[in-house]
């Protein structure tokens, strides 16, 4: 019965959830990067002309973000998504759109690339993915952003996606943010076929599938493997991908450049860990319920709740020194210390 999600208190996905936040010095480094990147490209010398608008965008600016990795004993660096708006138009070549934030960039920064919608920058601190878009129609009528590989515009919505997380995240409770935090964690201790999904997908399937009543984390979390389970069992047994609406473009998949493989192992490794889950918040020995915790979390996940009062669960991210907020004034970038 769930009432047996008593034998795993609570504090311990509190505790977990603390534990795999940003720290605030990753936070600092992200807020600095993005305020300078956002400030170099509206002052320069040539790109400004072209510059309408800067802002933060993905994971960090929605309150999603996880703890970076470490490898071999080194931390990785956290990843910035910045959204540049352009003047440019519906017309312009994809390839050049890019190329031009591309030379405007590297006047300030010397490790980057050009990608297939956007200009990856490698700093010391961060790792940025510096994306143009257009309002070919004016402002808040439709975003569009560059494809050079299948030399297109193509409908996105960044702000959308902000603001239909944080309305999630309300409807939940303040929930739906920690939960797609323990499911991007548990995506990374769980590696499956390919890349894919991952990021704003895994936003998009939590709202589908998750509980928005429950209040217990561990609940939560079984009940969220169970329903993926469950809602997309017909598709991936008929050797489909399971096409998952964009809650912010209108006729737009998520899913659309996920594999039949890789939404297959990703559904496949939900089902295995949503029956040790199910395990765990029955087991009423506490080292047997922390070692099925931690086959489906990792080490991080606590032996015994802390003593530590207080939640920071569904707190905003701070406003004061290393928050993620918009800078009053213009930043100089102070190339090339700090920038490599």
């Amino acid at each position: 019965m769930d009432s047996a999600a008593d034998m795993t208190p609570n504090e311990c996905f509190h505790d977990l959830l603390r534990d795999i936040e940003p720290s605030p010095t990753t936070k600092t480094d992200a807020a600095n990067a993005h305020r300078t990147m956002r400030a170099f490209l509206r002052t320069h010398a040539s790109f400004g002309s072209r510059h309408v608008d800067t802002y933060l965008s993905g994971s960090y600016k929605r309150d999603t973000a996880i703890r970076p990795r470490r490898h071999d004993g080194i931390t990785t660096r956290p990843d910035v998504d910045i959204i540049v708006v352009t003047n440019h138009s519906l017309g312009d070549s994809p390839s050049l759109v890019v190329a031009e934030l591309y030379d405007a960039v590297a006047d300030g920064y010397s490790r980057i690339e050009k990608q297939t919608r956007s200009v990856g920058v490698e700093t010391a601190e961060v790792d940025m993915d510096v994306v143009p878009i257009i309002e070919p129609f004016g402002p808040d009528r439709g975003l569009y952003i560059p494809d050079r590989a299948l030399v297109a515009w193509l409908p996105t919505n960044p702000p959308g996606h902000t603001t239909w997380t944080t309305a999630r995240n309300a409807a939940a409770g303040g929930r739906f943010k920690p939960l797609v935090k323990l499911l991007k964690w548990w995506r990374r201790q769980n590696p499956t076929t390919g890349r894919h999904p991952k990021g704003f997908i895994i936003e998009c399937i939590a709202a589908e599938c998750m509980d928005y009543e429950e209040t217990h984390y561990g609940l939560l979390f079984v009940r969220t493997l169970e329903r993926i389970v469950s809602r997309y069992l017909i598709e991936t047994l008929s050797g489909f991908v399971p096409t998952i609406p964009d809650p912010a473009v209108a006729g737009n998949s998520v899913t659309r450049n996920v594999s039949y493989e890789e939404f297959r192992s990703f559904r496949d490794q939900a089902e295995k860990d949503a029956k040790t889950a199910r395990r765990a918040l029955t087991e009423t020995d506490p080292g047997e319920m922390a070692r099925l915790w931690r086959e489906i979390f990792g080490p991080r996940f606590p032996a015994t709740p802390s003593k530590i009062a207080g939640d920071l669960l569904g707190a905003p991210v701070s406003t004061a020194a290393g928050g993620l907020v918009f800078p009053d004034r213009p930043v100089q970038p102070n190339k090339p210390a700090g920038f490599a």
